[in-house]
């Protein structure tokens, strides 16, 4: 997208950030064809964490093949569906000693598992005891296996954080996190997602999208990250359509972009934090039947606009420069850069509304959210992404949201 869409904010002056270290990043189309040799160069006995459409698939067959080539058979897990705790300390308990790297294959709740079992697999400690906010809030140590991510979806981003989400379904969603965790590289291959279904393509890239643009308007944002998160959205910009109407060239670099776009999204977040629409969705996906990514898009206008009334109502430069930068979001989608903020903070709610409509769920009352069974959802959102949204949302405020959702 052009460059020209984008007028920096820049704040008044520049606050003390952190950035955590990132994966060696490998990005390219076929690349997955180089997986097996290096993994043999660099793992003597390695655990491959998959999920059993990637096993099944012509790669997931001949890169097996290629691994029993060069030593003993591969020690592998499969993962269906969200990981529980119970499910990371069993492979954690039946792994053998001497794994000295861990493989994960897959979109993020693989990640997610591989990332908590290479954590975990240096003591044979539980899960349970490190886990946000639900755990026995013992500190980690921080002693892990290496991992390599492979993502096979563009979505969570998992490739590139330091949290493992983790949940029991009527219960909690939470992370283990811990700088320690991040992967030691990650092997980006959009070739992947030419097999992925385009309703899980949907919905996992538009979790990437409402990543990108929370850390861009979080409370703790530095230069790096707006820097990325924007150039995200640029490069997630039009690629749905692309892949649906474009040519062979055009669906290609497409898929690339997205690839990439969910990439960074994880950086951002990692390193700036998300906010109300991630806040809400936590808690949605412990006590209800609900793709996360679907949850996320529901979420992302009525959000949006609860926040934008929000900072408009408030008179200092922090609030008003973050108001800025959701205008030039919405100039961004409506491919409009001469829109004055105000016209552009209408047009990037109506922008959400309508890849919602598009791309989502239409309504979260499809997987029961109504206003008889909210209640948990709101009791429990208050910690992790809710923090880092820009300003705070009432209770009531956040109970019209979800019914407008």
């Amino acid at each position: 997208m052009p460059c020209d869409t984008f007028v920096p904010t820049l704040p008044d002056s520049l606050t003390p950030f952190a950035l955590a270290h990132l994966p060696a990043l490998h990005f390219g189309a076929g690349i997955r064809d180089q997986l097996a040799a290096h993994v043999a160069e660099i793992s003597q006995k390695p655990l491959i964490v998959a999920s059993p459409s990637v096993l099944a698939s012509d790669f997931g067959q001949q890169f097996l093949r290629d691994l029993k080539k060069v030593g003993d058979p591969p020690l592998v897990e499969t993962v269906s569906g969200e990981p529980s705790p119970d499910l990371v300390d069993a492979i954690v308990a039946r792994t053998p000693h001497g794994v000295d790297w861990v493989v994960g294959m897959g979109g993020g709740s693989v990640l997610d598992t591989a990332k908590a079992v290479a954590g975990l697999l240096p003591t044979r400690t539980s899960v349970m005891d490190y886990l946000e906010g639900v755990g026995a809030g013992k500190p980690f140590a921080g002693k892990t296996l290496p991992w390599l991510a492979v993502p096979t979806t563009a979505g969570t981003g998992s490739e590139t954080t330091k949290n493992a989400v983790l949940s029991r379904k009527g219960q909690f969603k939470k992370s283990f996190r811990h700088d320690s965790l991040l992967a030691r590289e990650a092997w980006l291959d959009p070739l992947f997602l030419e097999t992925v279904p385009p309703h899980v393509l949907h919905s996992t890239g538009m979790d990437a999208f409402a990543q990108l643009l929370e850390s861009y308007t979080t409370r703790k944002p530095n230069p790096i990250t707006d820097a990325l998160a924007w150039h995200g959205m640029q490069l997630w910009l039009n690629a749905f359509e692309q892949i649906a109407h474009g040519t062979p060239d055009q669906k290609r670099d497409a898929y690339g972009r997205l690839m990439l776009a969910a990439t960074l999204s994880g950086i951002t977040l990692a390193n700036a934090g998300l906010g109300a629409v991630h806040g809400l969705a936590g808690p949605i996906g412990a006590f209800f039947e609900a793709p996360h990514g679907a949850v996320c898009a529901a979420l992302l206008a009525p959000v949006t606009a609860a926040n934008i009334q929000a900072l408009a109502a408030a008179e200092d430069g922090a609030h008003q420069q973050t108001l800025h930068k959701y205008a030039q979001v919405g100039r961004l989608l409506a491919q409009r850069p001469e829109l004055d903020d105000q016209t552009a903070l209408n047009a990037l709610v109506d922008a959400l509304d309508s890849l919602n409509r598009q791309y989502g769920p239409g309504t979260l009352a499809r997987y029961g959210v109504t206003q008889d069974t909210i209640e948990p959802v709101i009791r429990t959102c208050r910690a992790g992404s809710m923090l880092g949204n820009p300003v705070v949302l009432p209770d009531a405020v956040l109970k019209d949201i979800l019914l407008h959702a």
